[in-house]
């Protein structure tokens, strides 16, 4: 039988249309912590259709609604209302990835924090940023959609705090937020706030603003060549195929698994707390069906393999669930109106 918490977590219906494109770096924080904390991190992520391993692949996206729902147990389980403001003063360069590169190479505050903005996606972003000059501040703005006091609290909380502490790491300890101003009421443990942001913190107010110098600061690190190739790749990042729905991504996510054998259509929809009758009407609404997305998943996984490996044709085959090299010769004729071998010679061609 379920645990209390579970049970109280799972959700009420199958994922919608909502999209997978958020990158999970808060959710591997919560991962971490919860670790650290002797707790199994697979009770965050019960109902949600994916694991804590998942979080590691560097191609996974969740969803909004998943990212709440990790957060809302995460706060539950381990029972610290400042966990937004403990993460977010721990996240270091490192935590952003390419984006942090960016920041280290940006020539001063102003553009470091426009440059935050500019690709808020990239490192999760679970707020939707925005600059604002003030006559004695230049202002970082911050709202939360997800309309839920307590992951808003968190995610507003874990972000500045985040973005606070990116700040001095890569500007100087000098370059640190004039004021705070918060919507959020103030907590009982309204104290920590200062000691995290090292300045004044306004709650109640009309909006969340981080009030920055106006100013700029140097940053030591700048490299206007190494800016630029961040600036590239990020761009070709953006450039990937449509980001899917977040039923379309946990599925494909199920079926990728284990493409030799995959997940009957039945055990997806268990792992997904709904019916397998339910599942299939909500994919068929979205234009989709399990057979399509596994042959989705099996063309991507074979063609990567015929262009990237040096596999046989025998072996990709069992790989990716074809039923012979014959089945799949077949295939990649239909799809490219090449023999694998052809297309082997032309991937090599153009390499």
């Amino acid at each position: 039988m379920p645990s209390p918490l579970r049970r109280a977590s799972m959700p009420a219906a199958v994922p919608d249309t909502e999209a997978a494109d958020i990158a999970p770096v808060t959710l591997r924080q919560l991962m971490a912590d919860a670790l650290r904390g002797g707790h199994d991190p697979a009770v965050l992520c019960d109902g949600t259709g994916f694991q804590p391993e998942d979080l590691y692949d560097a191609d996974y996206r969740v969803s909004r609604a998943q990212c709440a729902h990790v957060i809302r147990r995460a706060l539950r389980l381990l029972g610290r209302p400042a966990l937004g403001l403990e993460l977010g003063a721990a996240v270091n360069p490192a935590s952003w990835g390419l984006v942090s590169l960016g920041f280290m190479t940006c020539r001063n505050s102003r553009e470091l924090l426009d440059f935050a903005i500019e690709h808020q996606h990239e490192c999760g972003r679970l707020l939707s940023l925005h600059g604002e000059d003030q006559p004695q501040t230049w202002c970082l703005v911050g709202r939360s959609h997800f309309h839920e006091r307590a992951v808003d609290s968190f995610v507003v909380d874990h972000i500045f705090a985040a973005m606070a502490q990116i700040c001095r790491q890569v500007v100087g300890d000098l370059f640190n937020p004039r004021l705070v101003e918060l919507a959020s009421e103030r907590p009982s443990y309204g104290a920590v706030y200062e000691h995290v942001f090292r300045c004044p913190v306004r709650f109640g107010a009309a909006r969340n603003r981080l009030h920055f110098p106006r100013d700029p600061y140097a940053v030591r690190s700048a490299d206007a060549v190494v800016l630029a190739q961040v600036r590239r790749d990020l761009a070709a990042r953006a450039d990937r195929r449509p980001v899917p729905s977040e039923l379309h991504a946990l599925v494909a996510q199920a079926i990728r698994k284990d493409l030799a054998a995959p997940m009957a259509l039945g055990a997806v929809a268990a792992s997904l707390h709904t019916s397998e009758r339910t599942l299939r009407r909500r994919l068929e609404e979205q234009g989709l069906t399990y057979a399509g997305l596994l042959e989705e998943e099996r063309r991507a996984r074979a063609m990567a393999l015929l262009t990237q490996s040096s596999r046989n044709v025998q072996q990709i085959a069992a790989e990716c669930g074809y039923a012979n090299a014959r089945t799949l010769q077949r295939a990649v004729q239909r799809w490219t109106g090449l023999s694998p071998t052809g297309l082997r010679r032309r991937s090599r061609a153009g390499a």
